[in-house]
């Protein structure tokens, strides 16, 4: 029995609860085939409904006021703001958004068999847990600021009467992304960059509305809150300040808040280029948006647009990304090259230099060598964050160890190299020198046994 068949429920809205399933909405046309499929298999996608012949429970109100008993009660609520079922918000909100009554299947996401085990200490590498009770306070209220208090209940992210089936966009090219219609009027921040420094803004979400996608995620993973405290022994696992490592004063960044710094040919010819996975069509003076790194783990074939509503509900792959990225076991003596160690790079940049030899679409001419070509005489371990392991071929993040940018590293480089943990240093030095794009760089280091001093690359 249904949430709504336990209470009287107006011919409009019967309409509307029949007009919400999967089925139906197919069925009249308000959804292509293949949206209604995908939304039933729990992968991403955009519906949008024609306003015109849909009826949602999330608003407008003023010619259906039963709507608003849809989740709240007068008299016999069962928890906040008045909502007819017990904490966590999800179990309200799952009792629609399950595949049934709307066609964006959350419930899902979360139930996936192919997740980790929800370990405490390691949830939050592939979930927005929503499914936990938590100490929650209205999103509009700041709860985040300057204390640890990490949660994510459902309304953190999502305003249930202001959300809308919007895209997200970024127009002019190099402008930060809009929020997607999903987290209209929910709070953020705002950030102001200096040189090396940020100052935050607390955006309510109402009064004061965020405008990019990115101010929602700073609400958490910023040093506006209390970030989790550091693990000397794993600096890979470290909580960092996203604030400060997309501040576009800085050295080298993923274009998140501006465009970047590399508007090379070789890097417009690594964003035009293709690979087994490529999903995102960019050009140097673009944009990217969180979530096209941090969002469901999607279905085989599945191709989303640009300006989805990509949720980072869950994933498979820790970080809540996208695609697979290894970044921090390191490869033993004899493991060979995989694209699929680095699907989540491949999203959006051709795999040509790392796959085969040909230098055309990279800057550095060595990539394909240390991923492929390592005559090792490493005898280290597997770990990213020891000093001296490593065994065989290398991986991505030991040379570009944070991939948000290099903000947060002692050894700041354009072309985000940052050395991992692993790398040491020759004789107290550890450097990399680069004239400019096609010129020779040159290395002064120990990674998997082998010293480079002063090591010249073409």
């Amino acid at each position: 029995m249904t949430r709504q068949s336990r209470q009287t429920v107006s011919p409009a809205r019967a309409a509307a609860v029949r007009l919400f399933s999967v089925a139906a909405l197919a069925a009249a046309g308000l959804v292509a085939p293949a949206a209604a499929a995908s939304a039933a298999s729990g992968a991403p996608s955009a519906v949008v409904l024609p306003a015109a012949n849909f009826v949602s429970p999330h608003g407008p109100y003023s010619t259906t006021s039963d709507q608003c008993a849809s989740c709240h009660r007068a008299h016999t609520t069962k928890s906040s703001a008045l909502l007819v079922d017990s904490a966590p918000q999800s179990k309200l909100c799952f009792s629609c958004h399950n595949g049934l009554g709307s066609t964006l299947n959350v419930a899902t996401q979360y139930s996936n068999p192919d997740l980790p085990p929800n370990d405490p200490t390691t949830a939050s590498y592939y979930t927005h847990d929503a499914t936990k009770p938590t100490v929650h306070i209205l999103a509009s209220s700041d709860e985040f600021g300057g204390v640890t208090n990490r949660h994510t209940e459902c309304s953190d992210c999502h305003d249930p009467h202001e959300g809308s089936m919007v895209l997200s966009t970024s127009s002019p090219d190099g402008t930060p992304w809009t929020p997607a219609g999903p987290n209209t009027g929910t709070s953020g921040l705002a950030v102001t960059n200096g040189s090396g420094t940020q100052a935050y803004t607390f955006l309510d979400g109402t009064k004061q509305p965020i405008t990019a996608e990115y101010q929602l995620c700073l609400k958490c993973h910023s040093g506006y809150t209390k970030l989790l405290p550091k693990d000397p022994a794993h600096p890979s696992r470290d909580s960092l300040d996203a604030g400060a490592e997309f501040n576009p004063t800085g050295t080298s960044f993923h274009p998140v808040e501006a465009a970047g710094t590399n508007a090379s040919p070789k890097m417009a010819l690594s964003l035009s280029g293709a690979s087994p996975y490529k999903l995102w069509n960019l050009t140097t003076s673009s944009t990217v948006r969180c979530t096209n790194c941090h969002a469901n783990g999607l279905a085989t074939g599945a191709t989303p647009a640009a300006g989805d509503d990509l949720a980072p509900h869950a994933s498979t792959n820790r970080g809540i990304l996208l695609r697979n990225y290894r970044d921090r076991g390191l490869k033993p003596n004899g493991e060979v090259y995989a694209d699929a160690d680095f699907a989540l790079c491949y999203l959006c940049h051709t795999n040509e230099p790392f796959a085969t030899s040909s230098t055309t679409a990279t800057n550095f001419g060595g990539h394909f060598k240390h991923l492929n070509q390592i005559a090792t005489t490493g005898s280290g371990g597997l770990s990213i964050d020891t000093i001296g392991d490593g065994q065989g071929n290398a991986i991505c993040s030991e040379c570009h160890f944070r991939t948000h940018s290099t903000a947060t590293t002692t050894d700041q480089y354009r072309g985000l190299v940052a050395f991992a943990p692993d790398v040491e240093a020759v004789n107290g030095v550890l450097s990399w020198t680069s004239p400019g794009a096609g010129s020779g760089d040159t290395c002064t280091l120990k990674c998997h046994g082998k010293t480079h001093n002063a090591l010249s690359y073409p």
